[in-house]
């Protein structure tokens, strides 16, 4: 035997051990799957009737520790229990879960510069949480956004019809905050659609590991933004060529790591900033108008009210939640009606009507679609005095909350769904009486 075939022979019982060591790693963590699953209340074949994403076969590989889950699985798994036991300790089961679940991961060999299945997962792991980051600090300057509008209104009210130099330099103020969010608000959202993007393909990639079909596709990244959150200088074209060129070498670097951290390295620069739990209302770009000459300051007369523009329908293609995409929990008692309903004395033909009371359905969106169009109402059949609250879910975040009562004419809602992996529809009624409200969303369609 010669001495390389012999220092391959030496080496074998330690690659032995340390494929079976991996292996009794992911069965560890198979146990906690069975555990969780077994919560929830369901067998591998309900949970993927329930979650089409997932087939029984590769849920059963997930439980006995031959594959790895992916990190929607694991959300939509502690869903399930937490809907089932309501479980109190959700919160913190969630944070264990994710800690356990990227241990294993890193345990048995995954980088977030690999290629191979499992350094996708971590590397999917890693970008849902820089994606989460990016929604919450979105939701933070939109609130931001609208206080300024509000503080705006009062001031020109305050000063009217009379400005005086300390009211212009605080609407002076409040433009230049305002102008600057918007930028900032711009790069959050350019930033939040490229790293989604690119966590699609990397689920496209474990798709392909999990169908056996070829993986190895290249990914392309998606473009740097020019300049971080909080700054304001946009017009120095030399700052902008450095930044650009500093783009491209940091792209040229994580192509050859695997190209979904672009977005989530970018985001580490963030991770000090105060967080909010809740996703804002998306809010239009703020816009002033500029600055009144000395004829118009003589005269000066209050901003004009403001008009509840009538309904209109979206352009283009549109997906109907009532008869394009079913509910995920299509044989759900809480699922609504569709049904006909009548509203400030005014037919609706298509509609999800929530007849007892409450009701919700999710929808699961896989990133595809651009925005939530729909309006609501409460019915006339509803009791005087009745109220029912509309609640917009997305990603299990709460995006709009609305509380309504008959009589009132349909309010028209557009939410902003970029990057979105499911949005959830709820009505529930504002008390409990002896009649109840019911809630319905009139016609609500997707866009892409």
């Amino acid at each position: 035997m010669t001495q390389h075939e012999h220092g391959q022979g030496e080496g074998l019982p330690a690659r032995r051990e340390a494929c079976e060591e991996k292996d009794r790693i992911k069965a560890a963590f198979g146990a906690r799957l069975r555990v969780l699953l077994d919560l929830s209340g369901l067998s591998s074949r309900e949970f993927a009737h329930r979650y089409p994403a997932y087939k029984d076969p590769t849920i059963r590989k997930y439980t006995l520790g031959t594959n790895l889950p992916s990190w929607d699985f694991l959300h939509d798994l502690l869903t399930e229990v937490a809907r089932r036991t309501d479980d109190p300790a959700a919160a913190q089961r969630r944070t264990e879960l994710f800690t356990a679940y990227r241990e294993t991961l890193v345990r048995i060999g995954a980088t977030t510069r690999g290629s191979d299945q499992n350094s996708l997962l971590l590397s999917l792991l890693d970008g849902e949480e820089a994606l989460r980051r990016i929604v919450e600090e979105l939701a933070e300057v939109r609130a931001r956004e609208t206080q300024l509008r509000l503080d705006l209104g009062e001031e020109t009210r305050r000063t009217w019809p009379s400005p005086t130099p300390d009211s212009q330099d605080s609407r002076h103020r409040i433009e230049e905050e305002s102008r600057q969010l918007a930028q900032r608000r711009d790069a959050l959202v350019e930033r939040r659609s490229a790293l989604a993007t690119e966590l699609d393909r990397c689920r496209e990639q474990l798709r392909a590991f999990e169908g056996g079909a070829d993986p190895h596709r290249q990914i392309a990244l998606p473009p740097v933004p020019s300049y971080p959150p909080g700054a304001t200088n946009t017009t120095d074209m030399a700052s902008r060529r450095i930044l650009a060129l500093a783009g491209g070498a940091v792209a040229v670097v994580l192509l050859v790591g695997g190209g979904v951290m672009a977005g989530i390295g970018y985001m580490q620069d963030n991770t000090n900033e105060s967080r909010q739990d809740a996703r804002a209302t998306p809010i239009p770009s703020l816009t002033f108008s500029e600055e009144p000459s000395e004829e118009e300051s003589a005269s000066p007369s209050l901003p004009p009210p403001e008009e509840t523009p009538s309904f209109v329908p979206p352009p283009g293609r549109t997906w109907s939640l009532i008869s394009d995409l079913a509910p995920m929990e299509d044989n759900d008692p809480w699922n609504y009606e569709t049904s006909k309903a009548r509203i400030n004395a005014e037919d609706h033909l298509r509609t999800l009507l929530g007849n007892k009371g409450e009701a919700s359905a999710t929808w699961q969106l896989d990133r595809k679609y651009a925005s939530l169009v729909t309006r609501l109402g409460v019915t006339d059949e509803s009791a005087t005095g009745d109220s029912v609250v509309f609640t917009i879910k997305v990603d299990d975040q709460p995006d709009r909350e609305i509380t309504m009562g008959p009589g009132q004419a349909p309010e028209s809602v557009t939410v902003d769904l970029t990057g979105a992996f499911r949005v959830t529809l709820r009505v529930e009624n504002a008390r409990i009486g002896q009649t109840l409200g019911i809630g319905a969303w009139i016609d609500p369609v997707l866009t892409k």
